[in-house]
């Protein structure tokens, strides 16, 4: 004797496979669009300096020239400010903790925060 489950209907089936397909579209898209930020930012905020690394160099080189934890936790902050996840406050005063003060900081903030999109 054998079990029959039975098949879902090739309707519903191709919906949840256009769903999917439409879920990773738009986090592909989104994606994009944070990267383009970065890049828009490592030209237009140069030097983009914040604590002793220079941010706007290693957006430009994949990272290269910045310790890795602080280019990181800079891509981690950056994408969740991006994002609307973080207000611009809670943003500057993370990186200015985690990768330490310095005379280029806030002009480096504001011109990161001058290029978000507006809502």
């Amino acid at each position: 004797m054998s079990l029959r489950i039975p098949q879902p209907p090739r309707a519903i089936a191709a919906a949840m496979l256009a769903l999917a397909a439409v879920s990773c579209a738009s986090n592909s898209a989104k994606e994009n669009s944070f990267n383009a930020f970065l890049q828009t930012i490592a030209a237009e905020c140069r030097p983009l300096i914040i604590g002793s690394e220079n941010i706007g160099q290693a957006i430009v080189f994949n990272g290269l020239g910045a310790r890795p934890e602080n280019y990181n936790n800079f891509l981690g902050q950056t994408s969740a400010l991006y994002n609307g996840a973080i207000p611009a406050t809670a943003y500057r005063n993370s990186l200015n903790n985690f990768l330490g003060g310095g005379s280029s900081n806030d002009r480096s903030f504001d011109c990161i925060i001058a290029h978000l999109p507006k809502s």
